[in-house]
Order: C-alpha cells, then sequence, then structure tokens
C-alpha cells in the first residue's frame, strides 16, 4: 500500500510539473498577463570554430549572462542561411543539463530558415544560478561563405515562472572555407586558387594557366576581384603571364587603397585560356 501512495504521489508530482511547464512557455504565470519582470539579462553566441570545410560540422554555444539572479526556463529561435549551412541538431545546455533536476527538452525545425529550442526545469520554484551556456545548436557547412546566424526571439523565466526582459546579443558567424584537400592537388588544366582561405589581411592566389597547343606560351590575363554582389573591388593584375603557376598577392585592399570589410570576394582571371573563378573569405 506504501508503495502504491508513493507511485501515487510521485505521478501528482510529474502532473503538476508538466502543467508549471505549460503555464510558464504560455506566458508569465505569477506577474499577471502581459507582465514581464525587470530583469535584463543578455543572451548572447559563442562560437567554437572560425572556419569550417563543407561538410564538417560546426557547435554554436548560447549563453546568458549574470543579470538575473535565478532561471527555469528559455524559449530561443536563431535564423541562419540554408544555402551555406544546416542545423543537425540542438543540445541541452550544461545550466539545464548541471541543474539537479528533471527537464523538459525539445527542438524543432522551422524551415527553411529557422531552429526552435525550449527547455525547462521540472518541479515546483526548481531553478539554476547563471551565467552559462542555455543550449547548444549543431550546424553543417554546405557551400563556401559567411553564414550569420541570429536569434529571431529570445524568451527566459525566473523559479516563479515570470517572463523576464531578456536581451538578445549580437549575431554569430560561421566561415565555411574551401576544402584544403582540393587545393593540395596540381589541377591538370588551368585553375584559379587562394591560400590562405580565410585570409586576414592579406592571401595569395594562383593561377594555374595551361599550355597551349602543347607547348608553354604567354597568355594575356586580367585578374579582377569583385563583391558576391558583382560590384568591381579590385583590377589586381593586367598583363601578361606564362604557362604553369602564377603566384599573385592581394592585401585585402580595393583599388584606393581602402581595407575592404568582412565578407566574400570572388576573383575572376580572364585568360586567352579561359576565365577561371574563385571564390575566397575575408574576416576581419
Amino acid at each position: 500500500m506504501n508503495n502504491c501512495k508513493a507511485a501515487r504521489a510521485v505521478s501528482f508530482v510529474l502532473l503538476m510539473s508538466a502543467a508549471l511547464v505549460a503555464s510558464s512557455l504560455c506566458g508569465p504565470a505569477s506577474a499577471g498577463a502581459g507582465a514581464l519582470a525587470a530583469s535584463n539579462p543578455t543572451v548572447s553566441f559563442v562560437s567554437s570554430a572560425q572556419c569550417v570545410e563543407p561538410e564538417a560540422l560546426c557547435t554554436l554555444q548560447v549563453m546568458v549572462d549574470d543579470a538575473v539572479d535565478s532561471l527555469s526556463c528559455m524559449d530561443i529561435s536563431i535564423v541562419f542561411d540554408p544555402t551555406l549551412v544546416e542545423c543537425q541538431k540542438a543540445l541541452e545546455g550544461k545550466l539545464f543539463e548541471q541543474a539537479g533536476y528533471p527537464t523538459f527538452f525539445s527542438w524543432k525545425k522551422v524551415p527553411p530558415d529557422t531552429v526552435n529550442a525550449i527547455d525547462c526545469l521540472l518541479g515546483y520554484q526548481s531553478y539554476f544560478l547563471s551565467p552559462g551556456e542555455l543550449a547548444r545548436f549543431v550546424f553543417k557547412a554546405k557551400a563556401p561563405g559567411i553564414c550569420r546566424i541570429s536569434f529571431a526571439a529570445v524568451r527566459l523565466w525566473d523559479f516563479n515562472r515570470v517572463e523576464l526582459s531578456p536581451l538578445a546579443g549580437e549575431h554569430a558567424e560561421i566561415i565555411v572555407c574551401g576544402s584544403t584537400g582540393e587545393d593540395a592537388a596540381t589541377p591538370s588544366v588551368g585553375a584559379l586558387r587562394n591560400y590562405p582561405n580565410p585570409c586576414n589581411p592579406s592571401t595569395v592566389l594562383t593561377l594555374w594557366l595551361p599550355d597551349a597547343d602543347g607547348r608553354a606560351a604567354k597568355s594575356e590575363v586580367l585578374l579582377d576581384i569583385f563583391s558576391v554582389s558583382g560590384k568591381k573591388v579590385r583590377t589586381l593584375f593586367a598583363g601578361t603571364l606564362v604557362s604553369g603557376a602564377n603566384e599573385l598577392v592581394w592585401d585585402g585592399r580595393d583599388d584606393r587603397g581602402a581595407v575592404v570589410a568582412t565578407g566574400v570576394y570572388i576573383g575572376v582571371a580572364q585568360t586567352e585560356r579561359g576565365v577561371f573563378r574563385r571564390k575566397m573569405v575575408v574576416i576581419r
């Protein structure tokens, strides 16, 4: 009989905890409809990788500062460029993992560019102390470029399930760079490559010019740098080059001598043997 009573008590506690979760995720439980607590904790990103190659994984942490005494629940949505990266999964952060209470954690993709993660401690007035990690998002790199990841929505609750007024921090960036394995081989045909990629402040572009009719010969070359919008940034070289590998240094500046901003740039080499292109990433 005592075992039955204990089981019923546990079931009752779990049911009450579920009710608290539902009420906390739908809105404030004890501050009145539409009311928000005065605390303003800041939620921000911390990236564990500066540059990843296509098909590689990168974990992005979401952190909260210590501007509030206690926390119990979160509801966070992030947006990103799905052409550059793909969100593989979301994971519970260490603040929830190490709180010592059961948790309710779920995440979902909202196509095409949003991921949502919800987590809440179960139990009456259960809480943890900040600062620390709220959640982790695991991304898979798809194509070279700089992917900006921003907060679409941030909601937090204190130990009384009163909704706070959190502040969203700056966006994060996942830099997807070209495969180093591809660059290691010497091409049998013409190609334009660069190293390092990403670069800061300069990079070396290598233009491989194929032979003409089986013999080494010179070729007129025009090598320009463009932004991804198609605007010409720099004429890096205009003249004659010989067959084989030709190295040219770009110092990360435009035709006026100004340092270019972080972003993706396209090198275009127009030659008598064909047109060769290279996507380059500049970070500052």
